[in-house]
């Protein structure tokens, strides 16, 4: 009775450090959300593609500012829980200069960690948590965390955030401008932005 009662504990251990492990190979998912944010002021932009890990994606469209403050702002985007991603992928337009530019954008290795440490630093429900990135019209990207207190009212001293990549160059690609010229004379009439030289 004895050699049997000791295979089971024996099985029950070698089941449980299998569970463990197969659990532990699984990537965290975090509840934050995006935000996008382009510019600076003047510096119009329209993201046509937003992907993460070339796995995932988030919308962007027409971005006017934000890339210049200080944590970042713009457009957010409020998505089901994600692991904390590895990679930025983006294309878009700068209304400005007439071009398209290209980035694959590649996080610190220590990213996925930092995330995590974050979450228990800021934790939630007090806590929403951003991941931020940025396109410049001058074809800069940008990426940021933030976390931000949620009970602490106007006082954003309980704040935080910090640069993951602050600023990457990137590619200038091909792409047709002629698809964006009504939106173009749009700000170039609102005085956003001179006219491009033709």
């Amino acid at each position: 009775m004895a050699t049997k009662t000791s295979m089971l504990r024996a099985l029950l251990v070698a089941l449980c450090l299998t569970l463990t492990t197969a659990c532990s190979g699984e990537p965290h998912e975090y509840n934050f959300g995006i935000s996008v944010a382009g510019g600076p002021i003047g510096w119009p932009v329209r993201v046509e593609e937003l992907t993460f890990d070339n796995n995932w994606s988030a919308p962007g469209g027409i971005l006017r500012g934000g890339f210049d403050h200080s944590p970042p702002g713009g457009a957010m985007v409020i998505l089901s829980p994600k692991p904390a991603p590895n990679s930025v992928q983006a294309r878009w337009y700068s209304y400005r200069t007439k071009t398209f530019h290209q980035i694959d954008l590649s996080l610190p290795d220590d990213f996925s960690n930092r995330v995590n440490e974050w979450y228990q630093k800021y934790p939630e429900p007090k806590y929403r948590h951003y991941f931020i990135v940025g396109f410049s019209g001058k074809g800069e990207a940008l990426v940021w965390w933030r976390a931000r207190c949620m009970d602490c009212g106007y006082d954003r001293s309980e704040d935080f955030s910090t640069p993951i990549v602050e600023k990457a160059q990137a590619n200038i690609v091909e792409g047709d401008p002629s698809r964006y010229r009504s939106q173009t004379e749009q700000f170039i009439n609102e005085g956003l932005f001179p006219r491009p030289n033709e």
